[in-house]
């Protein structure tokens, strides 16, 4: 683990082409190599999984690089998993809590299965204005066997918005794939990207007129003042016909984007 990276280092990591090249070094980025085999990482990741059933470790059976990443194990059997390490940004990170980009190397064993399923890579989560909700940006994938991309703002009860914005781009099976993120709190903004490549981007609403289920905002994502917290790993929500394996390395937070290593290639 590192917890900052010389200007130097940069040279092995770029951006897209229609990404500016960073300027300056990570706020934090992450290869799991100083964390101890076979626990959860340690600070400041924290483990959540609420004992939903889900197992995270850190091991050496897929690395980007190095020998170890983070694995993330959640069984079939329940309609319900939660295989999240979470970030919360108050203290070691207060500069991404108005925004933030990042990026992790990400290695999904086998598509969740046929039935319809919906789960989550990563989500960024502050409190209302009002203290009444918790706004909810997230990376989730579902279709094509819980493979295809989509993003999702949701908000907690008593306030109950639900939408969606659909991306034509899957995340590839067995093979290494760079996604990337950025949360804007001013402009009510986040986007990701897949390899380089825009999966998705919301600015305030979605495109589409019925993209909400549960819509006490308006169709509005509005982002909470501060985000305090980054949730990643496996967030399943319904049962599958398989157990899930990912893997999560080179995870990097910035104030800039990151962009994805020169070297991304198919291991």
């Amino acid at each position: 683990m590192r917890w900052a990276l010389p200007l130097l280092a940069l040279a092995a990591a770029a951006p897209a082409a229609d990404a500016p090249v960073a300027v300056q070094a990570p706020v934090f980025v992450d290869d799991f190599e100083g964390h101890a085999a076979g626990a959860p990482p340690g600070a400041p990741w924290k483990e959540e999984t609420y004992r939903s059933g889900a197992v995270i470790t850190v091991d050496g059976a897929q690395a980007w690089s190095g020998t170890r990443a983070m694995h993330v194990f959640t069984p079939r059997g329940a309609p319900y998993r939660r295989g999240y390490m979470a970030i919360h940004l108050g203290k070691p990170f207060p500069q991404l809590q108005h925004g933030m980009f990042g990026r992790a190397m990400v290695w999904l064993d086998a598509a969740p299965g046929t039935t319809p399923v919906h789960w989550t890579l990563l989500q960024g989560e502050g409190r209302s204005a009002d203290d009444r909700y918790n706004s909810i940006y997230r990376l989730g994938l579902e279709e094509h066997g819980g493979t295809r991309f989509m993003a999702n703002f949701e908000t907690t009860p008593p306030v109950r918005t639900d939408c969606r914005e659909p991306s034509v781009l899957t995340l590839p099976v067995r093979q290494w794939a760079c996604v990337e993120w950025h949360f804007d709190v001013a402009s009510n903004e986040l986007e990701f990207w897949l390899d380089g490549r825009q999966v998705v981007h919301v600015r305030e609403r979605a495109r589409a007129a019925n993209a909400c289920r549960g819509d006490d905002l308006g169709g509005q994502w509005r982002a909470p003042p501060r985000l305090d917290s980054l949730y990643m790993g496996f967030e399943r929500y319904g049962d599958t016909p398989g157990d899930q394996d990912l893997w999560i390395d080179d995870v990097a937070l910035s104030e800039q984007r990151v962009g994805c290593p020169t070297s991304v290639r198919r291991k």
